[in-house]
C-alpha cells in the first residue's frame, strides 16, 4: 500500500492488523539512543518518510492527514515512523529507565487496540525492533538480515 490510508473500515482493518504485526508474540524492542537537532530535524513523519525515501527505502503504508505513523522497506529492513498521540505511550517511550517489553505496558497496548493476548500470532522468525527518539519522531528500526 503507498497511499495514505483513508477512514473508515478498510483503515480499521489495516491498523488492527498492523497492531497485531508489531506485538506477535516473541518481536522485541530495544531502546536506540535520543537525538536532538537544533532546530527540530525531524519535526514531523511526513519529513522523516521523505528523508527515508530518498535513502531508498519505499514507502509501504502511512496513517492519518498530517501522517502520524508510516512503515517504509528497503530489502528486509523496515522502518516504522510515528509520533505517539496518547501520552502514557509518549510518557513510556520517553522514559528511559522503563522496560521495552513490559508486560503492563503490552496489556495496556493490547487494550487500547481491543485485542486480547490470545488474537496475537507467533511469529517464526521474531523480529527485533531498535526504536529511536529524533527530536519530536520516533523511528522503530529492524536489524537487516542481509
Amino acid at each position: 500500500m503507498s497511499e495514505v490510508t483513508g477512514s473508515g473500515g478498510s483503515f480499521d482493518a489495516a491498523l488492527g492488523a498492523l497492531r497485531r504485526y508489531l506485538m506477535e508474540k516473541g518481536n522485541l524492542f530495544d531502546r536506540g539512543p535520543s537525538y536532538e537537532g537544533d532546530g527540530k530535524v525531524l519535526s514531523s513523519v511526513k519529513q522523516t518518510v521523505q528523508m527515508y525515501r530518498e535513502l531508498g527505502y519505499s514507502k509501504l503504508m502511512e496513517f492519518g492527514n498530517p501522517p502520524v505513523y508510516a512503515v517504509l522497506a528497503r530489502g528486509h529492513r523496515e522502518i516504522h515512523i510515528f509520533q505517539p498521540r496518547d501520552p502514557k505511550v509518549r510518557e513510556w517511550l520517553e522514559n528511559r529507565a522503563a522496560p521495552k517489553n513490559d508486560p503492563a505496558m503490552e496489556a495496556y497496548l493490547l487494550e487500547r487496540a481491543g485485542l486480547r493476548e490470545s488474537d496475537l500470532p507467533v511469529d517464526d522468525t521474531p523480529r527485533h525492533f531498535h526504536v529511536n527518539e529524533v527530536d519530536d519522531v520516533f523511528i522503530a528500526s529492524t536489524d537487516d538480515p542481509d
